[in-house]
């Protein structure tokens, strides 16, 4: 992030700060995918994933449903 803050020019920064932006959005889409794999285990819950992961539940409950929305926004 340092790095991003460091370039001078306006456009070249928006240009750079725009691809980070793609990534994580990548990574967040790939953290969903894998939280609901996870879940799809036997004898698994939100719990025991948060404490997989080192994340309160809520937050996997969170991941989940924004990972499963999108999914069925994606399918109509």
């Amino acid at each position: 992030m340092a790095a991003l803050e460091r370039i001078t020019d306006p456009v070249a920064r928006a240009r750079a700060m725009t691809l980070v932006l793609d990534q994580q959005r990548h990574l967040a889409e790939l953290r969903g995918e894998v939280v609901v794999e996870l879940l799809a285990r036997p004898g698994a819950s939100l719990r025991t994933v948060g404490a997989d992961l080192e994340l309160h539940w809520t937050t996997v409950r969170s991941i989940r449903d924004s990972h499963l929305r999108k999914q069925i926004r994606e399918g109509d």
